[in-house]
């Protein structure tokens, strides 16, 4: 069945067959909008996401999966717009995102700052928010697909700061020069094969590490990581 949905402010229409990915992504319908592409994922869509897949898992979640994979790929080719694998929250209607490698503690980080500011800080997506430049302003966006914890909402806010979270007894903030920032960005994005494609990616992640401020973040988890960090970003 075909359902209208708005990711990132970007309307489409997907063919859905699974009332799995119906639920993961019921919280974006619309109706009153005209769509501006279609996705339909095929057998063969399913078949690639399996062996893309480290776990053997159902075609209900192969389906959500290739869905936001067919989504990313034409939000890249024609809006501005790019998937970045990250815990991001909203804290006085700026984004912060937290990016490290998995099982580093960024989900940990996070409920660091909601335990010590409350709320003052809002989940805008816990794995994977798009980051779209609208009028030369970046901002970061909420998708349905949020991470194991399911942690997330349906809200547009400015970027504020990219920080490249990493362990460490002692509490630290850093600055980061944007020849630092793009490889260790490429690494949390998806990286199209396509040349025209990876040029686009490449030149919104310039222009994104230009327009935010980028830190190296090394923390403990204690609630003094949070508080340093926030000092640093929020308060300076």
């Amino acid at each position: 069945m075909i359902f209208r949905y708005k990711i990132a402010d970007i309307v489409f229409d997907a063919d859905i067959r699974y009332r799995y990915t119906y639920n993961v992504m019921k919280d974006y319908l619309v109706d009153d909008e005209p769509a501006r592409f279609s996705i339909v994922v095929t057998d063969e869509d399913l078949e690639n996401e399996k062996k893309l897949s480290p776990y053997e898992l159902s075609a209900p979640y192969y389906e959500s999966t290739a869905v936001y994979r067919k989504y990313i790929y034409e939000v890249l080719n024609k809006y501005d717009a790019f998937f970045f694998h990250c815990s991001s929250i909203a804290v006085d209607n700026k984004a912060i995102m937290f990016t490290a490698k998995s099982g580093t503690g960024k989900s940990t980080h996070r409920n660091l700052w909601i335990k010590n500011y409350g709320d003052k800080v809002t989940v805008i997506n816990d794995d994977k928010p798009i980051i779209r430049k609208i009028d030369g302003v970046f901002y970061v966006f909420g998708t349905p697909w949020q991470g194991k914890e399911n942690l997330g909402n349906n809200i547009k806010v400015p970027a504020k700061a990219l920080c490249f979270l990493s362990r460490s007894e002692e509490n630290s903030v850093g600055p980061l020069e944007t020849s630092e920032v793009i490889a260790r960005a490429l690494n949390q994005t998806v990286r199209p094969k396509e040349t025209e494609l990876m040029s686009n990616l490449l030149d919104l992640l310039e222009g994104f590490i230009n327009q935010v401020d980028c830190y190296d973040l090394r923390v403990n988890m204690e609630d003094d990581a949070a508080i340093t960090a926030y000092n640093a970003i929020i308060k300076e």
